[in-house]
């Protein structure tokens, strides 16, 4: 407190430091984003790079168009999700979900739009499995949200009705930002100073045999890699001993047309024995290839084949694998996807 006889410079100084003790400044400051203050751009923004994340898991489960729809509501109304919001109005009905896959034109999901009791039966079907798919997926979650330097990381939630004809909601809460890294802070890109491109690996598919591959991979060792690499090494001598008839054969021709036609078989050859044996040589050289036709899908060629040394293992690890990143140039700030592709 002041009392009257003080002097004004003590006046001052004393009301200086009061403000202090009590947090209040003549300048206002501007609050930290997510930590201080709801920030509905952002988590618009968080929303769509989810919604397309999960598009290209390659999982057209009833559980990830839930996903798809949910981030369609959050990303045209992320107001519903600000925790400061009175709980009667926060998150979105099933029947809402249901109406943003029907906008969306996602199939396989009639009834969701327009029959509450059925879209809140799906819910309470494939919430829990969506769950599952979240935790499984959160390190594709992190790495596109990193990319897009966002640093918050939300988490499902559901706000159970409680009874007396009162709806479940459902949304994100989101966890305290992180210490960005100096080197992920946002900056205007400078064609004479491009940003690094970062690349990140993708989930690719539930198949059983892919997934395997991409998560556990082919030990090398074994019986298995035994098997594996005598069978590259018995083609190999079928075709170095096949394409050395072709030459023999070729250089004993009695005309021009018999020497065109073993010419042909040697090119045939060639170009099956480069499809069958190529990618396993380039492997062996690069420790990095692209996979087989076999076992690219059928609308991109980006699966690439990695060899990796396990610790304590004595051969490596063959792992089917899927890079995608953020082009720094294209786009805004960075949001076209680019892909590591043949050619």
């Amino acid at each position: 407190m002041i009392s009257i006889g003080d002097s004004p410079t003590e006046a001052t100084i004393a009301g200086e430091t009061e403000a202090k003790v009590t947090g209040e400044d003549t300048d206002k400051q501007e609050p930290n984003r997510l930590e201080t203050v709801w920030d509905s751009k952002e988590v618009a923004q968080l929303a769509d790079i989810i919604e397309k994340t999960a598009k290209g898991w390659n999982d057209r489960s009833q559980a990830v168009k839930l996903l798809r729809g949910l981030c369609g509501l959050v990303a045209k109304d992320p107001e519903c999700l600000n925790p400061t919001r009175d709980p009667e109005k926060w998150g979105f009905l099933a029947l809402d979900i249901g109406e943003s896959l029907r906008d969306s034109n996602i199939p396989g999901t009639d009834g969701w739009a327009t029959d509450p009791e059925k879209a809140k039966s799906r819910m309470t079907d494939h919430w829990p499995k969506l769950e599952d798919i979240w935790e499984r997926q959160s390190p594709t979650i992190v790495d596109a949200l990193a990319a897009a330097r966002i640093s918050s990381r939300p988490r499902l939630h559901k706000l159970p009705g409680g009874g007396s004809g009162k709806n479940s909601k459902y949304g994100f809460r989101f966890d305290p930002l992180e210490q960005q890294a100096d080197d992920e802070q946002l900056s205007d890109v400078d064609l004479l100073n491009v940003p690094q491109l970062r690349y990140r690996q993708e989930h690719i598919s539930d198949n059983r045999m892919v997934h395997w591959m991409s998560k556990t991979g082919f030990y090398l060792g074994g019986w298995g890699g035994k098997v594996f690499i005598g069978v590259f090494i018995i083609l190999l001598i079928i075709t170095a001993f096949w394409s050395w008839l072709v030459l023999v054969a070729m250089s004993f021709a009695s005309t021009t047309v018999a020497f065109l036609k073993f010419g042909l078989v040697g090119t045939l050859t060639v170009l099956i024995a480069y499809m069958i044996l190529g990618w396993q040589m380039r492997l062996a050289t690069n420790r990095v290839a692209f996979a087989p036709l076999l076992l690219q899908p059928f609308s991109n060629d980006d699966y690439l084949l990695e060899l990796r040394k396990e610790d304590g293992a004595t051969r490596n690890s063959m792992y089917l694998v899927r890079y995608v990143g953020d082009c720094p140039i294209c786009g805004t700030k960075g949001r076209d996807m680019v892909r590591v592709e043949s050619g």
